[in-house]
């Protein structure tokens, strides 16, 4: 954003703030954060880049706690000259109140220091600032985060987080070749480093893993258990905790070694303002012990995926606020090639009485050629068909077959089933969708919650009990283990041959 946004808003022969034009300055950049009396007490957080002041507004005094985060709208550019503003807005003025100066100083951009530096504006580009603050209120390492999909009166809503003090980055080492490329060595490893040398194109497609210590025998350093969040549900984070401890075993095997996006709601499902947010990168400032895996996006930049390997690993990102785990169809010993191909059965405004008929017709039509398949509920409204991935190729011809087969079905169900991406187009029918079977996608894994009201669990079913009149709200959080106590195995894992 540029000056113009800010002066367009406000009357300089009015209001006693700087119109600004001093330029760029030298120096350790700035810092300022104002106590801002306006309709609503807000704290406006301001850094110094590229010759004005990047600014956010934040509901809450900005935390000194790792543990807490504040909601940071972004607003426009403010002048270097407002740093030291102090004074009052005039009533018929934007912003009228009183301003006095809350902390301020100098910082340090920690993102220049990373493998691939980027000034302040890049990381706000990018959605991820890291800065260490040397101020009288504020010290020590910062982070501001973009939230995905959130906006507020057409802004983007960002957290302020206070960082656990600790080094930026993490070391990086040579790791060993996953279990899964150590068994099948016809399959070379596409997911760990190898010390032959490589062209520079396959090794951007290549994985690394960063280096991790042991993970501690179990993680108990839990914060804010008596939070609710699912207040219609009365379920608290420790509920969602102890979700997560005792279903571990059976989620774990469905997580391992999968690049793993977090759906964080740091303060639960608590309405409209509440945080909402996709976490690709892992934070510098997570545990060493915490393992991550590096890939390139789609636009060539590097992302440190978590790996949820473990229950210490689940349950330390459960306290942050995780509420479900999105992984990738493939694993990062052969990162190229997917597991298992995924049909999305997606009701829209048809009957979840219609995705059972879609996904049995599926299942029969997939039998007829030769293929097992697997049925889970989505933990929504939908379902998902799940088919061992078998063949030599990787996601595109995964994708590819997959389609063939969702065409079939809404070609012998018409009136049911659409292959259709518009949603405008695809009237009363159940929607097929394949296009999950990407590298870089992610799909909800079986015996996850998630973030809707009722805390619904996505359930692995057996194809005699996915009937017309089954209620797929009534596998949830409540209820889940009284029908794990009666089941034996998990057929879902070994239709699949997933490991334990």
């Amino acid at each position: 954003m540029s000056l113009k946004a800010y002066r367009e808003k406000r009357n300089f022969r009015r209001t006693p703030e700087p119109a600004g034009g001093a330029g760029e300055r030298k120096g350790q950049p700035i810092f300022v954060v104002q106590e801002h009396h306006a309709s609503r007490l807000h704290y406006d957080f301001r850094l110094e880049a590229n010759g004005a002041l990047k600014s956010w507004a934040v509901p809450k005094e900005p935390p000194n706690d790792p543990s807490q985060k504040r909601l940071a709208v972004h607003v426009e550019d403010h002048p270097l000259e407002y740093a030291t503003f102090q004074g009052t807005i005039p009533e018929g003025q934007y912003g009228a109140g009183r301003v006095k100066i809350w902390d301020h100083g100098t910082f340090d951009n920690l993102m220049a220091k990373k493998t691939e530096p980027l000034s302040v504006t890049e990381s706000i580009e990018a959605g991820h600032v890291e800065v260490a603050l040397h101020g009288k209120k504020l010290k020590g390492n910062f982070a501001l985060v973009r939230m995905k999909g959130q906006r507020q009166s057409g802004k983007d809503n960002w957290l302020l987080i206070k960082m656990k003090d600790r080094p930026a980055t993490a070391k990086r080492t040579r790791a060993r070749k996953p279990k899964a490329a150590r068994r099948k060595k016809a399959d070379p490893p596409n997911g760990a480093r190898s010390s032959a040398p490589a062209s520079p194109k396959t090794a951007l497609a290549r994985p690394r893993n960063l280096k991790s210590a042991r993970p501690p025998a179990q993680f108990t350093d839990f914060t804010h258990t008596d939070k609710l969040m699912y207040p219609g549900d009365g379920i608290t984070k420790a509920d969602v905790l102890e979700f997560y401890e005792r279903i571990s075993q059976f989620l774990l095997p469905y997580l391992h070694d999968r690049p793993a996006t977090l759906e964080r709601l740091p303060d639960g499902l608590g309405g409209r303002g509440a945080p909402h947010f996709w976490q690709k990168d892992t934070p510098s400032y997570y545990p060493d012990w915490i393992p991550r895996v590096e890939l390139p996006s789609a636009f060539g930049k590097r992302v440190h995926y978590v790996l949820v390997n473990d229950t210490p690993t689940l349950l330390y990102l459960v306290n942050q606020g995780t509420l479900t785990f999105h992984v990738w169809l493939s694993r990062i010993g052969n990162i190229d090639r997917p597991d298992f191909v995924l049909f999305d059965l997606d009701p829209g405004r048809a009957s979840f009485a219609d995705a059972v008929a879609v996904a049995r017709h599926l299942h029969l039509t997939l039998k007829a050629d030769g293929h097992n398949s697997c049925v889970k509920t989505s933990g929504k409204t939908g379902l998902h068909v799940l088919v061992p991935w078998k063949y030599e190729g990787g996601y595109d011809d995964a994708r590819a077959w997959a389609l063939e087969f969702a065409q079939q079905v809404a070609d012998e169900l018409p009136d049911q089933a659409t292959t259709e991406i518009r949603k405008a187009k695809r009237g009363l029918r159940v929607y097929i969708d394949v296009m999950q079977n990407a590298r870089g996608h992610h799909a909800v894994p079986p015996y996850v919650i998630r973030a809707v009201p009722g805390a619904p669990v996505s359930t692995p079913l057996s194809w005699r009990e996915l009937k017309p009149q089954l209620d797929p709200a009534q596998f949830n959080v409540k209820t889940i283990f009284r029908r794990l106590s009666r089941r034996h195995r998990d057929t879902m894992r070994q239709g699949l041959g997933l490991e334990a």
